[in-house]
């Protein structure tokens, strides 16, 4: 970013609890959220539709509605404007490091519930597969542990306690490598944890296995 602009206005909130539905529809856009995990990668920097165009490969008509819509959401704003070419163009800075969501928002029947958790596990997956096409990620037996991909889908009987305790453990490791921003050294990994009580195979399926 040159030194066009000057003023990033406030620091990013450090979190953003998520409560009304518009809000969360707004997350639910794999391109969506793909931006805020730039601008949050970024988070010392103002962003232009052009350079979000540049860095995520795609054009910049295809991403106005969406940065228009994270900005109407709140979870961009502009920073400052400059005119290139007789036009103005406008720069964006996240508004917060990270999101969580109010539980009265899901239910299990609600239709938004099931567009967040495409959107989480579809992301992750076209972060590794643009991983490995670009040669950031080896899934090679042999290749460097900065590069692998770490992948497990388990099955556990757990005490009530023990689950407790695994809960408390994954949020504690969670916060423990929260950022190392300031290391110059430092690269970008993503994640996705889950813990959930599992309500067994249904009725049709268990007699389908006997």
């Amino acid at each position: 970013m040159s030194g066009d602009i000057i003023d990033l206005g406030p620091e990013p909130a450090a979190e953003r609890r998520i409560s009304d539905v518009e809000t969360l529809k707004a997350l639910s856009d794999p391109l969506r959220l793909r931006i805020l995990e730039l601008m949050t990668t970024g988070r010392d920097e103002a962003f232009t539709v052009k350079r979000l165009a540049a860095v995520m490969e795609v054009s910049q008509t295809k991403l106005y509605h969406h940065v228009n819509l994270l900005v109407e959401r709140e979870l961009i704003h502009p920073v400052g404007t400059r005119v290139v070419s007789g036009i103005i163009e406008t720069s964006y800075r996240i508004a917060q490091l990270r999101v969580s969501l109010d539980r009265g928002l899901l239910t299990g029947e609600s239709p938004d519930l099931h567009d967040m958790l495409a959107t989480v596990f579809d992301g992750a997956r076209e972060d590794i597969e643009r991983g490995v096409r670009t040669g950031i990620i080896d899934l090679g037996e042999e290749s460097d542990p900065l590069r692998r991909v770490a992948l497990a889908k388990g099955l556990a009987r757990l005490s009530p306690a023990r689950a407790t305790e695994f809960h408390a453990r994954l949020k504690d490791l969670v916060a423990s490598f929260d950022d190392d921003s300031t290391d110059a050294e430092a690269n970008e990994y993503g994640f996705v944890l889950g813990l959930y009580p599992l309500a067994g195979l249904p009725a049709e399926e268990r007699s389908a296995d006997d």
